[in-house]
């Protein structure tokens, strides 16, 4: 990993490693102990490494800007500004890496409590939880288990471990539930049952996301709109709109707008969960909202049927006609490998998961599986229990599509503007030059101007449109994004088409 190899190598540079011995901060610790199954890394090292960067980028920006020709008062704040954002880059990423996981820590905080109350409750031990949870694939929390597992089995007590871990992670969900296991004694305790069904992290996170959605929604579609404007106005302002090398800017909008967009999803998931498979033909964002409503519904039918006494063999052929299509198909694989392959339950529930579309319900088919393994009707009891809150959670999670309903129209107004006001500007690109009564620069354009003089602007510009109209229904989950990039360029012509009429500009 590169930022490993530079932080390893900042480190043995004497002038930055006498630096870093005097540097305490504790965030900054406790996520390099949290990254140390990810990555081997020293607090000293990354302080090294991000004073390093610094002043690598504050010499190798003046260099280039003093070779460019630009003046030195413009140099020396360009060059400072881009040696402290290398600085906060540096410094702040393994603080920004623990803190992605917090949320995905928060969302399977609940499950993970469930799981030790299951296990107290058949006189299990903390050792026995730790190792159902190993087993239970969860995205970071399964692989932090079983590395917990290797250092009880080199003496140390799982309590002291599990407290550890508690210690170095960013949730405080976690930290909370852990805790209350440690006090619990492996006993099911007064204090447990307070706790079980509470998830509060995950659930205020989901809150401030839907508070923030509609201001984020306007700044992106705002970016993606006024920054081709700006670029617009300085290409024509500079006397570069007949100059092909502007054909360059259109990939960088096209990626900005695919940053921006991509980030904005992945950062407002709907529903807590991700497609399992993360390759090209990953499903859509739809397909897995489904399966996972229907999935819910399916656990509070298979949790009411194991409280009754079924074995989980019996309740998955007695809630089979009662469920909806997608969940139905992962329940017909269980079924068939059972009866028809002669399979055992984890086998064939491990069959499920692998074929189920969303991450969190790969998970909870795993974890269910584990948990009838255990004690089948208490396993009914906690699935009933996690499937309720859930389907609550789901509930305040589909206030995002309300307020993205709400914002839709705004974004499209705004595209549709955006794409008439690049066609006007496009046309008057030529005359906007000024530069030539000002200073040497580009020749102005005289004479008889036609369309073929700012073609090069013109495309540019087209090709921002057509992905701007795209990429910003997608991210308000409009119906017919192809559609809307049309109109959008179809808007861009006839904008540049009548201003070039007032201007007289030639289109042939």
């Amino acid at each position: 990993m590169i930022y490993e190899r530079l932080c390893n190598f900042s480190s043995r540079i004497p002038p930055f490693s006498k630096i870093t011995r005097k540097i305490d901060d504790r965030d900054l610790t406790r996520a390099v102990r949290f990254l140390s199954p990810m990555m081997t890394v020293t607090t000293q090292g990354v302080v090294a490494a991000a004073y390093l960067s610094a002043s690598s980028t504050l010499i190798l920006a003046m260099l280039l800007l003093i070779f460019f020709g630009v003046s030195l008062l413009l140099s020396v704040p360009l060059a400072a500004m881009a040696c402290l954002i290398a600085y906060y880059i540096v410094i702040s990423y393994p603080i920004s890496m623990m803190n992605s996981y917090k949320l995905g820590l928060s969302e399977e905080a609940d499950l993970v409590f469930e799981q030790f109350i299951l296990v107290f409750q058949t006189s299990g031990t903390i050792f026995d939880a730790i190792e159902m949870i190993a087993q239970s694939d969860h995205p970071y929390l399964s692989s932090a288990f079983c590395q917990i597992l290797g250092r009880i089995s080199e003496g140390v007590p799982p309590e002291t471990c599990l407290m550890d871990f508690a210690k170095d992670q960013p949730s405080d969900d976690i930290r909370r539930y852990f805790t209350a296991i440690v006090a619990s004694l492996e006993k099911k305790t007064d204090l447990l049952d307070t706790l079980s069904g509470e998830s509060f992290e995950a659930d205020l996170a989901l809150r401030q996301k839907n508070l923030e959605l509609e201001s984020r929604l306007l700044v992106v579609a705002a970016l993606v709109t006024y920054v081709p404007i700006m670029f617009t106005l300085s290409v024509s302002l500079g006397g570069y709109a007949t100059n092909p090398i502007v054909l360059l800017i259109v990939p960088i909008f096209i990626l900005l707008n695919a940053v921006l967009r991509t980030r904005f999803s992945r950062q407002f998931s709907a529903y807590f969960d991700r497609p399992r498979d993360d390759s090209i033909l990953a499903p859509t964002q739809k397909e897995i909202v489904t399966e996972y409503d229907e999935f819910l519904n399916f656990m509070i039918l298979l949790g009411q049927r194991l409280t009754s006494g079924d074995t989980l063999e019996v309740a998955l052929v007695s809630v089979r006609e009662d469920i909806e299509p997608k969940v139905q198909s992962l329940v017909d694989i269980v079924n068939h490998a059972i009866y028809q392959e002669g399979l055992s339950s984890v086998e064939a529930m491990d069959l499920a998961s692998k074929a189920s579309l969303g991450q969190r319900v790969s998970q909870m088919i795993t974890m269910i599986s584990l948990m009838c393994e255990t004690s089948t009707y208490s396993a009914g009891d906690r699935i009933t229990r996690i499937a309720s809150r859930l389907v609550k959670r789901s509930a305040i999670a589909k206030e995002r599509d309300s307020i993205i309903a709400a914002q839709r129209m705004k974004v499209y107004l705004l595209t549709l503007v955006s794409a008439a006001v690049l066609g006007m500007l496009a046309s008057l690109a030529p005359f906007l030059y000024i530069g030539s009564f000002l200073a040497e620069g580009p020749a102005l354009i005289t004479g008889p101007i036609s369309i073929l003089d700012i073609a090069p602007l013109l495309g540019a510009l087209g090709i921002t449109t057509l992905s701007m109209g795209y990429q910003n229904t997608r991210m308000v989950s409009g119906p017919k994004p192809v559609v809307m990039a049309l109109v959008c360029t179809l808007l861009f012509w006839i904008s540049f088409a009548l201003s070039s009429g007032l201007m007289s500009l030639n289109l042939v």
